[in-house]
């Protein structure tokens, strides 16, 4: 039976749709997309409605086509990647290049042919020839057109050949890496290595080219200046030199100011992303003010470096627009004094076209060099990664049967360096901690227990036979295949079911067996009120309340089905309730894994007389070890532990995991393929949504005002270059000059203004909505991970900081164009109008189809992208885990199809920037060759005034390209209101009641003891749901200790966020000290109200900040409290940094800072959440007692 993927790539594609041939995607008109076109029209598309790649164009096959080239490469001594590419892919880039000289070539044709018809309609010529000139300038633009099209899909060809060979192969090899190279290689430089260096080398195809067309470019365009102008062409050209250095400083500074920006935008995620993430902790706290203040003061910096940002892009944006302006005036004053001719439009606009197309290549120039530049840093850093040594298996050594065996091994997790291996391996001479002279033996049908303190070796032998540490001396062997589940284990996102099945075949039968031994059948097959989906239910989805051992029993089920020979444990019962550790150890380990080689680590001493053999380490040192009737007879460490242990609670030993690292679960992961539906939600277009935008940015009065200066912009240039036609003398000249910095004055006004309130939007957007997050209830975020939405929200932030502004910017400036050209034509021709009508309608049809698609590609091309992304952190996070099942070649396969998947909707997006383009072109050709031929036409019938005609002419020539880019950029402002409409969903978020009342405290001031009262009281987590407690009725006096005890989903959380007001009751009353706490403001009502959660969560900042963010306190006060927690000696200072969530503490240190609080919180009612679940440190007992008599504990 073929193995079930470890991921699927969404439902299959249908199979009544053919793959994209290599042909049809360089058909001139993609006519086969259009139905896709409309189907997207009609509703979001989905991954089942795109075409299959064709085989050529998958991953594996591309991957083995550059693996023939990179086999022999790999042999020499400096391999070179960038050759194997070429040999592999040139074929497309040639071709590429092709098209692209042929499509430059014919660019220049048109200042060529906008020349002579003006000379045309200035002499008297026959009509005959006005109108071939017409028919030039029509033909020219097509096959221009088609050229270009051509040369874009064959760099899309070599990108995604780049892109699927070099993410491909470096994906292989960071499943392969040896254990040293890993130490080296952080998972962020690997996942760097697979998304920004190969994205750099993808888009490095089309500036390779760029080096010889902008060449050919300046070329031309100055050959053809020269024409014009004579030797004042190159005063333009100096003026141009001058202007490239500023502009790339410009660039530098703004690149610079883009960095700082992004680090305080990722500072500010950060905390709020902690924020949003502990936020049952910040209300408990009753910290939302104290968060908001400090997410506002983040963001007031950030602003500050957006303001600084916003400046340099209006300044860069005015430079690039005045570029041909400034050389044109330099060119034009230049030819005057020089030859001392009359200036006329004759010379002006054709000049001024070829001005244009000489400043994008001089512009590109200083920036291809820069991209090739990192591209080729990028591609040594591929190289080096390619060329690292793999990972090898574990020898079978003299083993001739299943099992495991350490003869005289000394291990390690860091290599020795060479001068400290020569001198001792002893960790006192060389500061490695390792495990020395290991000697054991575990053969097949053996249960051996290993047990031992924190940090004695126990994990690092697990990983040892796992071939994670290093074996510095002696040997590891082991014979059989290996299974192993690790303390906190790697679980994939997907369902329950494919993380048990983890690759292999479904087998009903079987399946079933390993479900019932590790109490899955009960928990999750038969639950349907915590598992609606039962074992179909997705990782993401299991509900906050289930039991805590859910992670650990999945694992283990994964391991049991594998069927493995050799079974690594690594504390499994750590999480697990009494009942579940008896289950599972009779009919698991004892019942269905009986006949296995077992290597349990463990601190349930209750079983360890059960087992087969026994080994006791400490300190890297194996201190007994024995069968376990021979232990048991003699009296040492081990009998000793044993015999200590009748004295001990076995549930309160609950050991740490070793620091050196193990598998895990994020908390919120990224949702990966099979959710990429999620990504495509429908959503409906409201011009409520920019309505509501503008008003945020100031009104409908500051948005006239804008207007006001994007029309008084486009009106001077026009005037200021019809002038010349008018006036052909010094004064023109002056005029021209005048009127044109003046336009660049305007240019830098109105985009200024623009970013600016963009600006003031974006605060009040991002103020509004996080004060409606913060007040939310808990309820609101427990259908989703908060994963999702702190990306969402990142994400909208960023669009309407940056994306939104840029794009209304350049939406009006290209529409203010569009209606000049169709304004002046109409002036010399008003028959123009009758074609103006039509092509609306056509261009209305063509973005009411490309639109609603490109959104829709984008957000899969953004979901795949980071589909992959995940995967890899995923895979990383949880090699050691892959590495033991041997599942690299499915992860490989699982990747590949993510990457096709990828590659689907990239093929398709540039399929549809193609189909626009194509027909856009084409329309915009027909109409610049009809205006022309009706003002070719206007001659014979009575010409209108020829600086109008000229102008006319000059602005209908360009049409093409701006109706293209008013598309383009019309998509990106319907792409941004997503955005927008999210923001705008939070300020309808259901919100929690008032956070103060007059009424709370008139029964409490005048005593306050801390007497509980419930009564019958009914609260549920969901409205749909069943009650989490029902008819709840109890009196609690002051200062009563109360213990309540209950099954996982019993209620006992629930009771505490009652108390709290985290949930809201259905029915009956809560009183504190007589008072009905629904009559409290929430803050008064939780500040009644202590509570150590069972994982304590701190935030970062200082050990002040997380025990009193408001300063209320002084000095004395706080180390008082840190006193009675029993943290002077732990705690240095108070401004001792805090990382996220308390990570450089450990979890006794954030309890005992929990602890803290209490004392400065001065509660009456004090919640503990097992309080003991930790560990037996004394100092946390101490200051546990402390807070036992200091109220009451539920």
């Amino acid at each position: 039976m073929e193995s079930k993927p470890l991921l699927h790539g969404g439902r299959r594609p249908s199979a009544s749709r053919p793959p994209i041939a290599g042909g049809s995607r360089h058909a001139l008109w993609v006519s086969w997309l259009t139905p896709l076109l409309y189907l997207g029209q009609a509703r979001p598309l989905e991954m089942d409605d795109l075409c299959s790649l064709d085989p050529a164009s998958r991953a594996h096959v591309i991957a083995l086509h550059f693996k023939q080239q990179w086999g022999p490469e790999k042999r020499r001594v400096q391999p070179r990647v960038w050759l194997c590419l070429l040999k592999a892919f040139g074929r497309p880039f040639f071709l590429a290049g092709c098209m692209k000289l042929l499509a430059d070539v014919l660019q220049f044709v048109t200042p060529m042919v906008l020349a002579a018809l003006l000379h045309f309609m200035a002499s008297d010529v026959p009509m005959a020839q006005g109108y071939m000139y017409v028919s030039i300038l029509f033909g020219v633009s097509l096959a221009q057109s088609a050229f270009l099209r051509q040369y874009f899909c064959y760099c899309a060809d070599v990108g995604l050949y780049v892109k699927s060979a070099l993410v491909a192969m470096t994906y292989d090899k960071a499943l392969h890496l040896a254990l040293s190279v890993r130490q080296q290689t952080s998972s962020a430089s690997i996942v760097g290595l697979v998304t920004t260096d190969v994205q750099k080398l993808r888009d490095a195809s089309p500036y390779l080219h760029a080096l010889w067309y902008a060449t050919l470019q300046i070329c031309m365009a100055t050959y053809l200046l020269y024409s014009f102008v004579g030797v004042a062409t190159f005063v333009g050209i100096a003026v141009a030199v001058i202007m490239t250095p500023l502009s790339s400083c410009l660039a530098t500074k703004a690149t610079a100011a883009h960095a700082q920006l992004h680090t305080l935008a990722s500072s500010r995620q950060h905390t709020c992303d902690e924020t949003l993430r502990g936020l049952k902790m910040v209300k408990m706290q009753t910290w939302e003010e104290h968060c908001l203040a400090r997410l506002s003061t983040l963001r007031d910096a950030e602003l500050k470096q957006l303001t600084l940002v916003a400046r340099l892009r209006s300044l860069s944006t005015t430079l690039f627009d005045a570029t041909p302006l400034l050389m044109a005036m330099a060119v034009m004053g230049s030819h005057v004094y020089l030859t001392g001719a009359a200036l006329n439009l004759a010379t002006v606009l054709p000049s001024l076209l070829l001005l244009q197309m000489l400043r994008t290549p001089i512009a590109l120039l200083p920036q291809v060099f820069s991209t090739l530049s990192e591209a080729s840093a990028s591609l040594d850093r591929i190289t080096a990664f390619l060329v690292e040594v793999d990972q090898r298996r574990l020898t079978v050594g003299t083993l001739s049967a299943i099992g495991v065996r350490f003869e005289d091994a000394d291990l390690s997790w860091q290599l020795p360096s060479i001068d400290a291996a020569e001198a001792s391996f002893s960790s006192a001479s060389n500061g490695l901690w390792q495990m020395r002279g290991i000697d054991l033996y575990v053969r097949a049908g053996e249960l051996c227990a290993i047990l031992g303190p924190h940090n004695s070796g126990k994990s690092t032998l697990l990983n040892a036979l796992l071939n994670e540490v290093h074996c510095t001396s002696g040997r590891v062997m082991a014979r059989g295949a290996f299974a192993y589940v690790a303390q906190k284990p790697f679980l994939r996102h997907t369902s329950i079911k494919e993380n048990v099945l983890f690759g292999k075949p479904w087998e009903a039968s079987w399946y079933a067996c390993v479900m019932d031994v590790t109490g899955l059948t009960s928990l999750v097959l038969d639950n349907s009120a915590l598992f609606p989906d039962h074992d179909e239910t997705n990782m993401d989805s299991v509900p906050a309340s289930v039991d805590p051992s859910l992670h650990v029993r999945i694992a283990l089920a994964r391991a049991v089905y594998q069927n493995a020979d050799v079974y690594l444990l690594d504390d499994i019962f750590a999480s697990m309730a009494s009942a579940t550790r008896d289950h599972i150890f009779g009919r698991c380990l004892r019942g269905l894994l009986r006949r296995k080689c077992i290597l349990w680590v463990t601190n349930a001493l209750a079983f360890v007389p059960l087992c087969d053999s026994v080994v006791l380490l400490e300190d890297g040192v194996v201190v007994e070890q024995g069968s376990i009737t021979t232990v048991l007879c003699d009296d040492g460490p081990i009998h000793d532990l044993l015999q200590s242990h009748t004295l001990l609670d076995d549930a309160a030993v609950r050991l740490e995991p070793a620091p050196t690292g193990q598998d895990f679960v994020s908390p919120d992961p990224t949702p990966l393929l099979p959710t990429l539906t999620d990504a495509v939600a429908s959503l409906k277009e409201h011009s409520g949504v920019y309505k509501r935008y503008l008003r945020a940015c100031g009104g409908y009065g500051l948005a006239a005002t804008s207007f006001v200066w994007y029309l008084s912009a486009q009106a001077t240039t026009v005037l200021a270059t019809s002038y010349l036609g008018f006036d052909e003398s010094l004064l023109g000249l002056y005029v021209f000059a005048t009127g044109h910095a003046l336009y660049i004055g305007l240019l830098y006004m109105r985009s200024a203004i623009s970013y600016r309130r963009g600006r003031v939007g974006s605060q009040r957007l991002f103020h509004t909505s996080l004060w409606h997050l913060l007040r939310a209830p808990l309820s609101f975020f427990e259908p989703s991970p908060v994963s999702a939405l702190l990306a969402t929200l990142a994400s909208d932030i960023a669009v309407v900081d940056l994306e939104v502004p840029s794009t209304m910017h350049m939406l009006l400036h290209t529409l203010l164009l569009i209606g000049t050209t169709v304004g002046l034509v109409m002036l010399v021709t008003p028959w123009f109008a009758l074609a103006v009508l039509p092509a609306m309608a056509a261009l209305y049809a063509l973005q009411r189809a490309y639109v609603p698609s490109a959104n829709a590609l984008q957000r899969l091309e953004a979901a795949t992208r980071e589909a992959m992304t995940a995967y890899v952190r995923e895979c990383l996070l949880g090699l050691r885990s892959l590495h033991a099942y041997r599942i690299e070649g499915h992860c490989s396969a699982n990747y590949y199809a993510l990457l096709d998947a990828h590659q689907r909707v990239h093929v398709v997006v540039t399929a549809t920037n193609h189909w626009l383009a194509v027909r856009v072109e084409w329309l915009g050709a027909t109409l610049s060759a009809l205006a022309a031929a009706l003002v070719v036409n206007s001659k014979a019938s009575g010409m209108a005034p020829l600086p109008l005609v000229a102008m006319a002419l000059y602005y209908a020539l360009q049409l093409t390209p701006t109706l293209h880019w008013a598309l383009r950029v019309l998509a990106q402002v319907q792409g941004s209101h997503a955005a927008l409409q999210r923001l705008e969903s939070y300020d309808n978020l259901p919100m929690e009641a008032p956070l103060t009342s007059d009424l709370s405290l008139r029964g409490l001031e005048s005593e306050k003891r801390g007497r509980l009262t419930f009564e019958n009281v009914e609260v549920r987590y969901q409205p749909h749901e069943a009650p989490a407690l029902t008819h709840l009725s109890f009196d609690v006096v002051a200062h009563e200790k109360i213990a309540v005890v209950g099954a996982s989903g019993s209620g006992k959380s629930s009771l505490v966020m009652a108390l709290m007001r985290l949930l809201e009751l259905d029915a009956g009353v809560i009183r504190i000290d007589g008072v009905d706490i629904a009559s409290m403001g929430l803050h008064d009502a939780r500040r009644q109200v202590a509570y150590i959660p069972q994982d304590p969560i701190l935030f970062s900042g200082t050990v002040r900040s997380n025990l009193d963010p408001f300063g209320i306190f002084g000095d004395d006060r706080l180390w008082a409290a840190l006193r009675r927690a029993q943290l002077v000696s732990m705690v240095s200072s108070l401004d001792e940094p805090v990382t996220t969530r308390g990570r450089n503490f450990t979890v006794i240190e954030r309890q005992l800072l929990c602890c803290a609080r209490i004392w400065l919180k001065n509660a009456s009612i004090v919640c503990l959440d097992e309080p003991a679940a930790v560990s037996w440190a004394t100092p946390k007992d101490y200051a546990l007692q402390e807070v036992r008599g200091a109220g009451r504990v539920c």
